[in-house]
């Protein structure tokens, strides 16, 4: 039982790192011009947007570990 205890602790101090990520990651964006010639720009923006979604992925991932809804 305190296994689990410690597995659900874990995941919900994960949850929260990634929370937090996914808020940087969409401030980073903000600072980005999606419509922008630059190609450095534009592979940021893409290299953003990727991340985001992994991080959105990730907490999927945590909610139906710990039996919640999407």
């Amino acid at each position: 039982m305190a296994e689990h205890g410690r597995r659900t602790m874990a995941m919900e101090n994960l949850r929260a790192r990634l929370a937090r990520a996914d808020l940087e990651l969409d401030a980073a964006i903000r600072l980005l011009d999606p419509k922008a010639d630059d190609e450095a720009e534009i592979d940021l923006v893409r290299a953003i947007v990727s991340a985001r979604t992994s991080v959105g992925d990730a907490l999927e991932t945590i909610r139906a570990k710990l039996g919640e809804p999407p």
